[in-house]
């Protein structure tokens, strides 16, 4: 397999996780898990490793979440996360390569504070960017 890279929001940026929507974090039947509810983005978030790659499991808190929607149609990955040095900096490099900003950025209850935007790529769908 060869593999060609592809830089959307620039220098410094790493895959961090992926958004998993689930209908109930407790019913995922991973022992240990930690919900943290996120009042901002109306969710209940749990992380969890499979075989090397975190998961982010995603709960709507009601239906005015952002996610209620894709459970709904049964969409289950919603989204690829990136780290970033700069969230500003990785959104101007990002809006170079053609990804639309959905959201300023906001703290993050998950991620103790650190700032986090939802970006939207035509080709590669939905974004979050954590700042480091």
């Amino acid at each position: 397999m060869q593999t060609e890279p592809l830089n959307l929001f620039g220098p410094g940026a790493a895959f961090h996780h992926v958004g998993l929507v689930v209908a109930s974090i407790d019913e995922a039947v991973i022992p240990n898990l930690q919900k943290t509810h996120d009042p901002i983005q109306k969710v209940n978030v749990a992380f969890t490793d499979l075989h090397g790659t975190v998961v982010e499991l995603i709960e709507p808190t009601g239906e005015t979440s952002p996610v209620a929607a894709s459970l709904a149609k049964g969409i289950k990955l919603v989204h690829l996360c990136v780290s970033v040095p700069n969230i500003e900096q990785a959104i101007a490099f990002a809006e170079s390569r053609e990804m639309r900003q959905l959201s300023e950025p906001v703290a993050a209850v998950a991620f103790n504070g650190r700032r986090i935007a939802w970006l939207f790529h035509p080709t590669y769908g939905l974004f979050e960017l954590l700042e480091q």
